[in-house]
This record gives structure tokens, C-alpha cells and sequence, in this order.
């Protein structure tokens, strides 16, 4: 069965037993969660389309608090079974499904994890490429319990409201949501534009709230008009505006580019993202996009390496377009669930 097939499958289950609503939520999230499950499970797509739905039937707002509660637990347990399996098979992970195929997933969550650590536990909650694999690392690298749990719990209860109650909202007040965003199309997207730029700074105060707003905005926009070229390439444009001021920083502080505003990074990740923009060349700028703080700093990095700028601009305009419908694909499924509802 297809996997559209399935996220319609189970909410219009729950259209018809609304009662159903925090189990199911609960499932859902752990089987996002879970090492096992998450790459086959759509969890934020489904939990986005019960929640417009819900609100469309007309439930009271307090059924969104169980449902919250319901998916933020279900997501902290997926995470901590994850992290346990870790911990219990350690160096045999790798001959277990899905790794066994795909042993690239764990290196990918080992970098990840020896980056940010509390802090990358705390991001993988967002990120699909490294949800399914980044609690098995952390229980292989036998982090400690309490700050993997904190970071767990703290982040699979963000992830949870973050998914489900601006989908109930949106759908409750639809009329004035819709209306607004018609009267101010290019506001918003001169808002995308600038949330896009903003992200492309590697700060953490700055990376997972205009990754959040980017994606919101561009959901609103699609729900407002339809217009998703527009939304896309809004968001395209800043990214690669904050690659080229990037490069630029670059080639201008070649030597003391560590400590240049507003880029903010250790000695050893600037080592690393030179050596990743070494390798992979302009190819590092596609991958880039998709790595937390190397967003950032692999354009920087190839600035000061002195690579010519007609490659790097057709590169970046095709990373950034990538980046850019990458993260806001998701905003269509969105949209077409609320359509219905």
C-alpha cells in the first residue's frame, strides 16, 4: 500500500471515531519514533491530517490537548526504546534492518550525534534523516540517561504540538487565516525570503525557529492560495542569498573567518566543513543543506578556498531550490487535507 494510501487510510479512521484520536496519535508518534518504524511511518504527515480533520468536525479544542499529550508520549517512548536497543546490541546494530541495507544511516547519526550531542538528540526529533538511527547511536555511545531522556522528552512534546495544534487552528479559524493571506501574499512571502537568509546563519538560537517558520508560513501560504511555486521559490531565493553572503564572508576573511559576524562555530567544526567542501566540492552544497550547522559553513568554507563563483552560483541556486521543496513538500499534504476537511 502506498503510503498516501495509508496516511488516508488512518484519518479517515479517525474522522469516523473521533475517540480514537489520542491512541492513535500515540501510535503514530512512536512508530515515528521508533529505529525500526520511522522510515516507513509518515507520523507528521497523518498527525497533521487528524488534526485538520478533527477541527473540521467541530470537536471542542480540548480534545487537542490529549492528543498532544497522547503523540509527545508515544514520540518519547519510540525514542527511548530506540536509545535502549542502542545500548543492549551496541556494535551488532549494524547487522539489523534497516541498517543492514542501509549502513550510511548510522554514519550519518554518528556525525550528527558527535556534533551537537544533548543538543542533536534534541533536533533529530525535526529531522527525518537522522529520527530514525540518532537515539541507537546515542545508546551505542553509551550517553548518559538523564540528559538523553531530558532532551527526549523535551523535544518529542515540541514536536508533538509543534505538528498537530497549528493544523487544528488553522482549520478552526480558517476563514480569517485565509483571508489575511490573501489580502498579503507577497508580505508573507517576503517573510519566507527572510526566515530562508535568517536559517542559512549557523546559530543555534536561530537554526529550529525559522526552520519551524519557514515551514509554517509556507503550509499557510498553500492553504491560502494554492500558490506553491511562489512559496518555493521565496524560500529558494533566501537560501541562496545566505550562501552567497556566505561565500562572500569567505573569500573577504579567508584567515580569521572563525570569528567573523554573524557566524558562529568552534575551531573544529569549520575544520570539519572545510574538509567536507574538499571533498565532495561544489557537490558539498547540495549535501550541506541538509546538515545543521554545515548549511552555513560549507559556503563559507569554499569562499575561502577561492573556488570560481560561476559554479558556485548554479550550484547553490539548485541546492537551494532543493533545500527549499524539500522542506515545504510536506505543506502540500497539509493542504490537502484541509482542502477536504
Amino acid at each position: 500500500m502506498a503510503l498516501e494510501a495509508v496516511v488516508d487510510t488512518i484519518v479517515t479512521f479517525v474522522r469516523e471515531h473521533e475517540n480514537w484520536a489520542a491512541p492513535i496519535a500515540f501510535l503514530v508518534a512512536f512508530g515515528e519514533s521508533f529505529c525500526f518504524l520511522s522510515l516507513l511511518v509518515p507520523g507528521t504527515a497523518i498527525l497533521a491530517g487528524i488534526a485538520a480533520l478533527l477541527a473540521a468536525s467541530g470537536v471542542e479544542v480540548s480534545v487537542l490537548t490529549p492528543a498532544i499529550i497522547a503523540a509527545g508520549l508515544g514520540g518519547t517512548l519510540g525514542y527511548a526504546v530506540s536509545f535502549w536497543i542502542g545500548r543492549y546490541f551496541k556494535d551488532s546494530v549494524h547487522r539489523i534492518w534497516p541498517f543492514s541495507t542501509r549502513p550510511h544511516l548510522i554514519t550519518q547519526a554518528e556525525e550528527f550525534f558527535d556534533k551537537y550531542g544533548a543538543f542533536g538528540v534534541f533536533l533529530g526529533h525535526f529531522f527525518g534523516p537522522v529520527r530514525a538511527v540518532l537515539p541507537v547511536v546515542a545508546g551505542m555511545f553509551r550517553m548518559r540517561e538523564l540528559p538523553f531522556q531530558i532532551a527526549n522528552v523535551l523535544s518529542a512534546f515540541i514536536w508533538a504540538a509543534g505538528v498537530i495544534a497549528p493544523a487544528f487552528f488553522l482549520v478552526t479559524f480558517k476563514t480569517e487565516v485565509l483571508g489575511f493571506l490573501a489580502a498579503h501574499e507577497y508580505a508573507v512571502a517576503t517573510a519566507l525570503f527572510l526566515l530562508a537568509v535568517a536559517h542559512s546563519i549557523p546559530r543555534p538560537i536561530l537554526f529550529v525557529p525559522t526552520l519551524i517558520l519557514v515551514f509554517g508560513l509556507g503550509t499557510l501560504m498553500v492553504i491560502g492560495n494554492g500558490n506553491f511555486p511562489l512559496m518555493c521559490l521565496s524560500a529558494a531565493a533566501g537560501a541562496f542569498v545566505g550562501d552567497f553572503y556566505a561565500y562572500y564572508k569567505g573569500i573577504l576573511h579567508k584567515e580569521d573567518r572563525i570569528a567573523t559576524w554573524p557566524f558562529s562555530a568552534t575551531q573544529k567544526q569549520h575544520v570539519e566543513a572545510r574538509a567536507f567542501a574538499e571533498r565532495h566540492g561544489y557537490l558539498s552544497l547540495i549535501l550541506s543543506k541538509f546538515q545543521g550547522f554545515n548549511r552555513g559553513l560549507v559556503p563559507l568554507e569554499i569562499g575561502a578556498l577561492e573556488r570560481p563563483v560561476l559554479p558556485f552560483v548554479a550550484v547553490s541556486a539548485v541546492s537551494a531550490l532543493a533545500w527549499s521543496a524539500a522542506l515545504l513538500a510536506p505543506a502540500l499534504v497539509i493542504g490537502y487535507f484541509t482542502a477536504r476537511a
